[in-house]
């Protein structure tokens, strides 16, 4: 089962047709086009032609297995997949056109020539769902069987051929371009440029198809991979979404980065990390509504994990959003308010000791409370006037309270302090 929330394909698409652009991908499908320079040598051109094909389906097919174990940079290598994969991949491809020409001359020489065409949209329709699963299952035989197609496009339904629409729109652009400037370069420059761009939307539709399988590894019964890499103690359980939320931000799609922490909370929770990420998206879109809903909801967990700094830290925020907000329940009531003075946050502790009496007439904190207020007003703000009243508020509600001695020396250290201020008489 996946453990991080994944945003559908059709919400990634300008992800999707700038994978092949990034740096690992691109030296690739550059290097093999330049290389197809050597193809136009006598003799063994057609051979190296055709090692290079292997080696840009060999590398197609890396991006779709990464892409399909939640890799979503480009690998470095060529090393998870045997180079007979590449071949494969010819072949598959090979297959599929000749079995086309062969159906339309059958049915054609039959009389039925309609039957022939429909049944060759089925195999383009089928292609990717073919494609797919010689990636998963390395087999040709079983991505050729047209129940394969048929049952992968039947898991899918929609998104499926949403993607096949995507693919061809892919591959009519870059028929387009490798057209226009195929009049206008020389081949020399031309050739390279022109398996440059085949290359380029080979591995965007691949990648594209890797997603799907990411996308609907449960329905495919694909289980992935989990990433090989070295563990280190900074790392976060959530590194995956705080990761792909990075990205989208980096890409400029800050609002599908928030929507991907939001369903991220909402169905598995997250890590203080993911939680944090997501109010900072929040502050940059100005989201204030959404700031003080999910601030509400966090803070008694962050109290249940005895994070009391940061739940400090973040009822701060909500009062300048709300400042009226007070917790309801008078415990954490008290442990914000404790922790609050601790930290020198004299306001925000005074704010949350005030009416604290009559919100919870019955709690055996408020001597407690009121004399850390009386302190704070004291000690920290110079407010002894204030300090002494209140301290004698609580002497005369709670006369035998075990914290009587403490108000009275509290009451004569401001006594004392009050007196040396006072000017000796003239």
């Amino acid at each position: 089962m996946n453990d991080q929330a994944i945003v559908p394909f059709w919400q990634r698409l300008r992800e999707i047709t700038l994978y092949p652009a990034q740096s690992a991908a691109l030296m690739v499908i550059a290097g093999l086009a330049l290389l197809r320079l050597l193809s136009l040598l006598p003799l063994i051109g057609w051979v190296i032609n055709i090692a290079l094909t292997i080696g840009l389906y060999k590398f197609a097919f890396e991006v779709l297995r990464a892409t399909a174990n939640g890799r979503m940079e480009p690998p470095e290598g060529m090393m998870e997949v045997d180079q007979s994969i590449g071949w494969m991949g010819i072949w598959l491809q090979v297959i599929f056109i000749v079995m086309g020409f062969v159906l339309l001359i059958v049915f054609g020489v039959m009389g039925l020539g309609w039957l022939g065409l429909a049944l060759c949209v089925v195999m383009m329709f089928g292609y990717p769902g073919a494609v797919m699963s010689l990636a998963i299952d390395e087999n040709l035989g079983h991505a050729l069987s047209p129940p394969t197609w048929l049952q992968i496009m039947a898991r899918l339904g929609w998104p499926y051929f949403v993607a096949f629409g995507l693919m061809l729109v892919i591959f009519i652009s870059a028929g387009n371009a490798q057209a226009w400037l195929s009049n206008i370069l020389p081949l020399v420059i031309g050739l390279p440029v022109f398996h440059f761009i085949s290359g380029y939307a080979l591995i965007a539709t691949f990648h594209l198809m890797g997603y799907l399988i990411w996308q609907y590894h449960e329905e495919l019964g694909y289980t992935p991979d989990k990433p090989l890499k070295l563990a280190r103690a900074s790392d976060d359980p959530d590194q995956f979404i705080l990761d792909e939320s990075a990205e989208m931000v980096r890409d400029g799609e800050t609002d599908m980065a928030t929507e991907a922490l939001r369903a991220h909370l909402r169905e598995r929770g997250g890590t203080e990390k993911v939680h944090q990420q997501y109010r900072k998206l929040l502050k940059l879109k100005g989201d204030s509504a959404e700031m003080l809903r999910h601030g509400k909801e966090y803070l008694p967990i962050l109290l249940a994990q005895d994070k009391e700094k940061a739940a400090v830290e973040l009822y701060r925020e909500l009062s300048e959003l709300e400042p009226a907000f007070i917790p309801t329940d008078a415990e954490s009531n008290v442990r914000l308010a404790r922790r609050a003075a601790l930290l020198g946050h004299a306001q925000v502790a005074l704010r949350l000791v005030n009416g604290f009496h009559k919100r919870h007439p019955r709690s055996s904190d408020i001597p407690q409370m009121y004399l850390m207020a009386a302190q704070l007003l004291s000690e920290r703000m110079g407010k002894d006037a204030e300090a002494k009243a209140l301290l004698t508020q609580i002497r005369t509600a709670y006369p035998n309270h075990e914290l009587v001695p403490e108000i009275d020396n509290l009451l004569k250290l401001i006594d004392s302090v009050s007196a040396g201020r006072k000017p000796a008489p003239g």
